[in-house]
């Protein structure tokens, strides 16, 4: 499970629903959760927890997408299998992992020391108040 430390910076709340903006060493992060303990206020530092399956990488991306979590990073390491590549990232919140698969890997040319942008929907990330 990936974990980048981050402080909240906004939280917008409708009914049951709350979007909460994060800031991290320069990045800003979205969540989407529909539980908010009252101690997740603006201010408070937590760790913003994701799988790396639910990291998606794309290079030279143009125009508008939808997801809300859109991080420059570069590519330090690959682990490549015969289904699956592991992909370490670096970006200015920290370093984490994408799993995506060695077929698409390959296709996008992934390589150590590329350029790419990790996408994350809000609703596929986590918050908690544990400590790195």
């Amino acid at each position: 499970m990936n974990r980048i430390r981050a402080t909240v910076c906004a939280i917008e709340r409708h009914e049951t629903l709350h979007r909460v903006k994060l800031e991290a060493e320069g990045e800003e992060f979205y969540v989407i959760t529909l539980e908010l303990a009252e101690d997740y206020a603006v201010g408070a530092e937590v760790d913003i927890s994701f799988k790396s399956t639910h990291v998606a990488l794309a290079k030279q991306l143009r125009g508008e997408v939808s997801i809300s979590n859109r991080v420059a990073a570069r590519v330090v390491e690959l682990k490549r299998g015969e289904l699956l590549t592991d992909v370490l990232l670096e970006s200015g919140a920290g370093k984490f992992y994408a799993l995506t698969t060695t077929d698409a890997a390959v296709r996008m040319g992934i390589a150590p020391g590329d350029s790419v942008t990790a996408l994350m929907k809000a609703s596929d990330l986590y918050l908690s108040k544990g400590h790195l």
